[in-house]
């Protein structure tokens, strides 16, 4: 199966956690071919995934550490796990040879010819054996037919979409359809005739599978709704419950911002907050128990407040207030408390103030974020030095050639 140790997790951990932990499992799922195929544990192969380990843990580090200070035990809305949005094995093939691109699992004509025939084409004591078992197994996964209701309460269920091992599956047939394709041989054909056969038809497969959102997003017939508007009033999500496409054009692409999304919206609030959405999400404050809609303005990692009150009063913000949540009245930090709707509440007393609500790192993360980048500079170092002793070998044998 290769070297283990080749497979990193970083983009996955900065992109999205669950992301991660399915790239874990598909390293884990690797490892274990590789023992199986092997029959035996090479000491060398183990240190050296120690240390791909390692320099993941000091590149990846400051992801986590917010986890630790500012999401576990601090009573946040946690999204729910579970599986959804599954399609049946039967829909599955039936998308697979209508070759469209789906966002809900989808492998195409191609990769299903792979999935079905691959058994027949791959040398079966080869380690691309293993690669093909591999995309047969992510391929099981992402559909109905994988018992998943024995998972639901396993760490498992965080992945809440199945369809995400879709990219996985993907992966691992494409390898495997291009060990079919490089080996292929025609008796009759010329090798070029089907090379240049085969680049031509990837292309055309391509271009069917978007093209119904091509034709969408052309809306010839005007049945797409278009943004127009910036959004006004009460909170609303871009999308409506039934989750219709809308197209976005050049002028109204910063216009989609004004509006909620249809999902995740709510997700890592406080509880509290959760409890009084409403209000949170149409920024209603509160001036003494009355509602108020208090002038404000945006800056990276900040939110500012204008208040004037005609006498002391108590101010109930519609910031969220987490573990490090910051708050300065006229530029001087004051210690702010939690309302009862788990936002920032201050007591002020007669005047002008700007409130600015923002959120302070820890010096853990600021710690472990140095670390990463000396990390990177002292990666790069290496690289640096190596690049410069293949030019040096080079330049000696073409030396000794003259």
């Amino acid at each position: 199966m290769g070297d283990v140790s080749n497979w990193n997790d970083d983009d996955g951990l900065y992109a999205h956690y669950v992301s991660l932990f399915i790239s874990v499992e598909a390293c884990v799922a690797i490892l274990l071919c590789y023992l199986i195929q092997n029959k035996k544990i090479e000491l060398s192969k183990f240190v050296i995934l120690a240390k791909s380990i390692g320099l993941f843990i000091l590149l990846s580090l400051w992801q986590f550490i917010p986890l630790f200070t500012d999401y576990f035990h601090q009573d946040l809305v946690r999204p729910n796990p579970g599986f959804w949005l599954m399609q049946s094995a039967g829909d599955f093939f039936v998308s697979a040879v209508s070759n469209g691109a789906l966002h809900r699992g989808g492998i195409g004509l191609i990769l299903l010819f792979t999935l079905i025939f691959g058994w027949l084409l791959i040398d079966k004591n080869s380690k691309y054996m293993w690669v093909y078992l591999l995309g047969v197994l992510f391929t099981w996964m992402i559909t109905t037919a994988f018992p998943w209701h024995y998972f639901a309460k396993t760490p498992l269920a965080i992945i809440q979409f199945p369809y995400r091992y879709t990219g996985y599956a993907t992966a691992f047939l494409a390898i495997t359809l291009s060990k079919i394709l490089f080996t292929l041989q025609f008796d009759k054909v010329n090798k070029n005739v089907t090379n240049w056969g085969i680049v031509l038809i990837m292309p055309v497969l391509y271009a069917g599978s978007i093209f119904p959102i091509i034709a969408r997003n052309h809306n010839s017939a005007g049945t797409v709704p278009v943004l127009t508007s910036q959004r006004t009033g009460n909170y609303k999500t871009f999308r409506d419950a039934r989750d219709l496409p809308i197209i976005i054009n050049n002028s109204s692409y910063n216009k989609q911002f004004s509006y909620g999304a249809l999902y995740g919206e709510t997700d890592y609030m406080p509880m509290k907050a959760l409890e009084n959405e409403e209000s949170v999400l149409n920024r209603v404050s509160y001036i003494n128990g009355h509602k108020k809609l208090l002038r404000q303005y945006s800056k990276a990692n900040e939110i500012h407040y204008l208040v004037n009150t005609n006498r002391r009063s108590i101010i109930n913000l519609p910031a969220l207030q987490y573990h490090n949540t910051r708050v300065y009245i006229n530029n001087r930090l004051v210690d702010a408390q939690i309302s009862d709707r788990g936002t920032v509440l201050t007591n002020l007393p007669k005047g002008k103030y700007n409130i600015k609500v923002t959120y302070k790192p820890s010096m853990l993360l600021i710690v472990a974020r140095v670390i990463a980048v000396m990390s990177w500079i002292y990666i790069v170092f290496l690289w640096g030095i190596k690049l410069w002793q293949i030019a040096r070998n080079n330049l000696n044998e073409f030396s000794d050639v003259d």
